[in-house]
This record gives C-alpha cells, structure tokens and sequence, in this order.
C-alpha cells in the first residue's frame, strides 16, 4: 500500500493510523488486486494475507501459521507463506508501527509492559473479530 506518512510518523504517534484503518485498507488493495476472486475467496486470502504480516510483524514463525491454518481447513506450506511475508514487507512494518504506538500509548496510560502487551492482545482480537 502507499501511504501519505511513513511508519516512523505512525510508532511516534505523529500521525494517527489505527489497526481498524489498515485492515481495511490492506482489504482494499487485495481486492484491487485480484478483482477475478469472488467475496468467499477474496475473504479467504485476505485472511491467510493478514494472518503472515501479523506473524511476521510480531516475530512468530511461519510452521506456526501453517499448523493454524491446518486447522481452519485450509491447505498452505512454509514457501507460500514465505512468498505472502516477502511482497509485504512494507505492510508488515507499517503494522509493527501501528503495534508501536499503540503499546506506547498504553504505556502513557501508566499500564506496565506485560499489561500493555496483554491489552494489545486484546485489541487485536476485537479488531480482527470486528472485521
């Protein structure tokens, strides 16, 4: 995706880029780019899409995503996630961004470290369950 302000300006709080913002914009530039899959398969691959930059973004390995996937009934190996991870590297770093400013913001909050983490957690399943 392109953006009109950079990650750096997102993880400082300069500019305001919530994860709601993102998926929908990341839904978005999926869709422009594969306009011959209809809603079900479009769904399908923004999913398992978002699912690689989220793993990536916090560092978890992609034999984890498969197995995950595995058990959503959904077939994929290690080399396709790798393919997904590496023609999103831009994605993935504005997401790291937007994790960033947010646990900064809880710490501002006065939360400690494992409470902001915990509540980004949580703000992460409620964005994704929202979708």
């Amino acid at each position: 995706m392109q953006w009109e302000f950079s990650p750096d300006q997102v993880a400082s709080g300069e500019v305001v880029y919530s994860l709601e913002e993102f998926r929908k914009d990341y839904y978005e530039e999926i869709k422009a780019n594969f306009p011959e899959f209809g809603a079900p398969d479009m769904d399908r691959m923004f999913r398992v899409a978002y699912d690689v930059c989220y793993c990536a973004a916090t560092d978890r390995e992609p034999g984890e995503l498969v197995e995950h996937l595995r058990t959503k009934g959904i077939s994929s190996d290690v080399e396709y996630l790798e393919l997904i991870r590496s023609s999103n590297l831009d994605n993935i770093i504005m997401l790291k961004a937007i994790f960033a400013a947010t646990v900064a913001a809880y710490l501002k909050q006065g939360l400690s470290s494992r409470e902001a983490l915990q509540k980004l957690d949580d703000y992460h399943r409620s964005a994704i369950s929202d979708f």
